[in-house]
């Protein structure tokens, strides 16, 4: 409380009560505390009532663990947990900025920490989950292929992949999976 040119007392009591030198609460819970100013010759009709509380904090967030995830499209998201309270992202474990969607849209790693708050109180640390984007392969190099019909039982295509294997669809977006892509006759 402030008071306009002069000085505040505390009271326990709206009116008549004890002087409190220096009015707190310890641990969690509520003290009511009353305020009188005092201009070096008058005091104030009314004492000012004041609420004092404490509130738990909330737990901090359960990670859903670290992820990694292939390149993909939309972008990849972070999740993480709070009973009964919302979760804040930021971009580093003490002060830093609130960020609206942890996410990764290129390959690489990145770190964000997640807060609990239940409206009034934050937890008392954060929590760090890692998105790790790796790289999707390049796609497989193949080219059209054509045979004679010279009695040959049927030609099998083939495409090489760098570092990986290969999977046939029959069709360029979804489909389905050809286990022997085989043209006969």
């Amino acid at each position: 409380a402030t008071a306009s040119g002069g000085t505040i007392t505390w009271y326990d009591a709206a009116t008549g009560g004890n002087v409190v030198p220096s009015p707190t609460q310890v641990g969690l819970g509520t003290s009511t505390y009353h305020a009188e100013s005092f201009d070096g010759t008058c005091i104030s009709l009314t004492r000012t009532t004041v609420v004092l509380t404490i509130n738990g904090v909330p737990d901090a967030p359960v990670s859903g663990g670290d992820q990694t995830q292939c390149e993909q499209l939309p972008i990849q998201t972070l999740t993480a947990t709070a009973t009964g309270v919302g979760v804040v992202w930021y971009d580093a474990a003490t002060g830093g900025n609130i960020v609206a969607v942890p996410s990764l849209n290129t390959v690489g790693t990145v770190t964000y920490y997640a807060e609990s708050f239940d409206g009034t109180c934050s937890s008392l640390s954060r929590t760090p989950v890692t998105l790790t984007i790796t790289g999707a392969p390049s796609a497989p190099t193949a080219s059209n292929q054509y045979v004679c019909s010279n009695g040959n039982p049927g030609q099998t295509l083939t495409a090489t992949a760098s570092g990986g294997t290969i999977t046939w669809f029959d069709a360029a977006t979804n489909g389905n999976v050809v286990t022997s892509p085989t043209q006969v006759g």
